[in-house]
């Protein structure tokens, strides 16, 4: 084995080791000191970003239990933990005594902040997606701007675009949560538990309306990315490559709108609870209190109703109209009947969309005929490229909606039915005419 082979790396191994590990992820206690003291050096708590021992140690007791202050020595036991540290958190000067951050222990609170700090704030998927389409369509000119939106826009967005994917997806998780935690609070008042599922729900649509924002966006990139015509081999790879990523950021964005369906169950059983006996007898309960205890007085030159003190007085502040409304009764004073207007029948109108209609229906014959045509075919010969049949309904009808739609129809029933396989490759584009289609086939066990 040369020198070569022995000093290649291999992550698993290295961080198997013993204590290494431990090295690289600090325990609870060590890791909240750690926070502590990178919260510091960002508001400007120690000078020059260098802290001392008696810094860390007071740290470390007051994350400590008063019986553990007791029983052990502090400064022996948390020595030890310090010496740790410093093998990937801290680094120790002993000219000035002081300690410093290595960059993995700054690297590692700093993604530990954003992560945390996502779930507070507005996602920027739709600011991102839109600096990118119209960087994207700016470069469809040429190739070479094209590559360089490839290799230098979209990689400068890439990062922060998933980084904010996995924010909306844990805020809407934690949304979901707490309106299922809420829906089953047994503690609260009804009114109180609507309240606050109000506004849960209230925060769910905005998070919904991230989602859909986020999904049509990427839609639309991927959308362009397909449409974009090339014969450079390196180019179409770049195409397929992100095509790929959008794909499978829709596809976190679908499992993430997923959970959002499941909360519908939550809701009609919070409501199927208010519609039970308990709620009602409670209800009832609740009206009887109110008018056996509420009185009428007159206050100034009106009447008002005034409730039992265990009930909070509620304020409502309108203006008063300048005009007075008198219910007029329909039988008394029945309206005056309208003559009706007739309208000429507008012949040229008739005709036209008569045209339409036989059109749509001689689609529709069209359509069906293709899609009997195709499965015959298939049926026979137990195999048929659909894309080729596209191009070739496209090219007889010159109708791109008839051959659209055959094609979709095909499609589907092949789903719909256990005997049908349908293979899509994605690596192979075909083009005819202006328009590229993923390579589909159909096959029939």
């Amino acid at each position: 084995m040369n020198e070569e082979e022995e000093n290649i790396f291999n992550f698993e191994q290295e961080a198997s080791k013993p204590h290494t590990y431990r090295a690289l992820f600090p325990d609870e206690r060590e890791g909240i000191v750690i926070i502590h003291l990178y919260e510091g050096i960002v508001n400007g708590r120690y000078e020059n970003n260098r802290f001392t021992g008696e810094d860390i140690h007071r740290l470390f007791e007051a994350t400590m239990t008063a019986n553990q202050k007791e029983t052990t020595y502090v400064k022996s036991y948390n020595k030890d933990r310090i010496k740790t540290l410093q093998k990937f958190f801290l680094s120790y000067d002993e000219e000035t005594r002081t300690y410093s951050f290595q960059e993995y222990g700054l690297n590692f609170c700093k993604i530990a902040k954003e992560t945390l700090e996502g779930s507070f704030k507005p996602t920027r998927i739709q600011i991102i997606c839109s600096s990118l389409k119209m960087q994207l369509d700016a470069a469809l000119g040429s190739e070479k701007t094209l590559k360089d939106w490839f290799e230098i826009h979209f990689e400068h967005y890439h990062p922060t675009l998933k980084k904010h994917i996995d924010f909306l997806d844990r805020q809407i998780d934690e949304s979901v949560t707490k309106l299922r935690k809420d829906t089953l609070a047994q503690h609260l008042n009804p009114l109180q538990l609507l309240r606050n599922v109000s506004d849960d729900l209230k925060e769910v649509q905005r998070k919904n309306e991230d989602l859909r924002n986020a999904f049509t966006e990427t839609n639309s990139i991927s959308l362009m990315l397909t449409e974009i015509d090339s014969d450079n081999r390196e180019i179409l790879n770049l195409i397929e490559s992100k095509v790929q990523f959008f794909d499978s950021v829709q596809s976190r964005l679908r499992s993430t709108d997923r959970r959002l369906d499941k909360i519908q169950p939550k809701i009609k059983q919070l409501f199927a609870a208010f519609r039970n006996p308990e709620y009602s007898a409670q209800t009832d309960r609740f009206i009887r209190f109110l008018l056996k205890y509420a009185t009428l007085e007159r206050v100034s030159n009106y009447k008002q109703v005034i409730f039992p003190k265990e009930v909070p007085e509620v304020l409502l502040k309108f203006k008063r109209p300048k005009y007075i409304l008198f219910d007029r009764d329909k039988d008394l004073f029945p309206t005056r009947s309208k003559l009706r207007k007739e309208y000429e029948p507008d012949l040229g109108a008739e005709k036209e969309n008569q045209v339409i209609l036989d059109k749509a229906f001689d689609d529709y014959e069209t359509i069906e005929d293709w899609v009997n045509l195709i499965l015959a075919e298939l049926r026979k010969s137990k195999q048929v490229n659909l894309s080729e049949i596209y191009f070739k309904i496209l090219e007889e009808s010159a109708d791109f909606s008839i051959a659209t739609k055959a094609f979709f129809n095909v499609i589907d029933l092949c789903y719909s039915k256990e005997q049908y396989d349908i293979k899509i490759d994605k690596t192979n584009l075909v083009k005819k005419e202006g328009l590229i289609i993923w390579n589909t086939i159909a096959t029939e066990h």
